[in-house]
């Protein structure tokens, strides 16, 4: 069954790879990074403002209810550049939990996974409700984790690190990248939530 699922899997990867139905957001991906590989630190608030309207357009993680301002206002104050490189998975947190100019607390965390996981793709992944489906999904079918977890559980960055690696030796997809596995994930609870 495993075998069996991994090649669903990869097939579904291919699909994102390959499909016209995918294209469109191939393309949004080479321009978020170049967005990023041209604008890689967080010391000025213009280069934050243009990573978070990239990821809010083409991911549409709702920043602009929130005010793109005050969200680049906020990473800015944080000074997180070392704790990218590094991989530091507490940054997840720090941004995800923003405090807007009115005081009002807002918990931003598919778009802190995004933004952490392109300036470092190596060291942090990706969470949306797709992604948290597909967990879900193969954990209450297959049983890949020992963790019985909820939609809450992934909004714990650390217990979304354990559970993506318990899913890549599962199914032994440790060949395949961060940014492969967020593909087959995504594009899996996409397709079966239609």
């Amino acid at each position: 069954m495993q075998e069996e699922i991994k090649n669903v899997l990869i097939n579904f990867l291919n699909k994102y790879k390959q499909s016209k139905e995918y294209k469109h957001y191939r393309e949004q991906e080479k321009v978020v990074e170049y967005i990023f590989n041209n604008y890689p630190d967080n010391k000025n608030k213009i280069s934050i403002s243009l990573k978070a309207c990239i990821i809010d357009n083409f991911y549409s993680t709702n920043l602009k209810m929130y005010g793109i301002n005050d969200i680049a206002d906020w990473i800015l104050k944080l000074d997180i550049d070392k704790a990218l490189k590094a991989g530091n998975p507490c940054i997840i947190e720090q941004i995800a939990n923003f405090t807007n100019s009115k005081n009002k607390k807002i918990f931003l965390y598919s778009f802190a996974s995004k933004y952490c996981f392109h300036h470092n793709k190596q060291k942090y992944v990706i969470y949306d409700q797709f992604i948290s489906k597909s967990l879900i999904y193969f954990n209450k079918k297959y049983k890949f984790s020992s963790f019985h977890f909820t939609k809450n559980n992934l909004k714990n960055y650390k217990n979304l690190i354990k559970i993506i690696n318990e899913f890549k030796i599962f199914y032994k997809l440790n060949n395949f990248s961060n940014r492969e596995i967020d593909h087959m994930l995504w594009i899996y609870g996409k397709e079966n939530s239609k």
